[in-house]
């Protein structure tokens, strides 16, 4: 007998702030990613997305890499230029969305929550790769952050990292440590 996970995901997600084309009728559009997982992604800054049951997207995802034994100097001169991205084609459906208003200022604020529906076994390993990486460079953010106080090259990493995971608009620990904590909880928990 199965067990219900009513409030564990069926898929571990990593934040992925990356564009994202698709194409409604003759017309490619392009969205903005927050989130990725096998399962699907969760799109913003688009007024509507279609509602027909399959529409084509692409994704370019980044490849990434572990963090935890890079040197000060090598965290602060890393470029993710570097490493190769990977194409990722589906066919998609919009499963739900988040934030529908009437106000003309929110028309941008609407997300949209993309279910992929024929992604092939490569595809797939490759998300699941980026999330597994990505959760394994958050925890060890998390690390650095918990041991702030003892040193300033610690203090440097750990600022070098969270540019590196996109969290570099943050600029008090406390916000960052708040925002870590919340995006490692996302992976995995509702």
């Amino acid at each position: 007998m199965k067990k219900e996970r009513g409030y564990q995901r069926g898929h571990l997600r990593a934040p992925f702030k990356g564009p994202v084309l698709f194409g409604d009728e003759s017309y490619v559009h392009r969205a903005r990613a927050v989130n990725i997982s096998e399962g699907g992604l969760l799109l913003d800054e688009l007024p509507e997305f279609p509602a027909k049951d399959r529409v084509p997207l692409m994704v370019q995802l980044p490849t990434q890499t572990y963090f935890k034994n890079f040197s000060l100097i090598k965290l602060q001169t890393f470029s993710p230029d570097l490493l190769p991205a990977k194409i990722i084609r589906a066919q998609a459906q919009m499963v739900r969305r988040i934030g529908v208003t009437t106000d003309v200022d929110d028309v941008f604020q609407a997300r949209f929550g993309i279910q992929f529906l024929n992604l092939g076994e490569g595809e797939r390993r490759t998300i699941a790769e980026y999330v597994s990486v990505f959760a394994s460079n958050l925890i060890y953010l998390q690390m650095l952050i918990d041991s702030w106080n003892t040193d300033e090259d610690i203090r440097l990493k750990t600022r070098a990292l969270a540019d590196i995971l996109g969290y570099r608009h943050l600029v008090k620990v406390a916000e960052l440590r708040h925002v870590v904590t919340q995006d490692y909880r996302s992976l995995q928990w509702l």
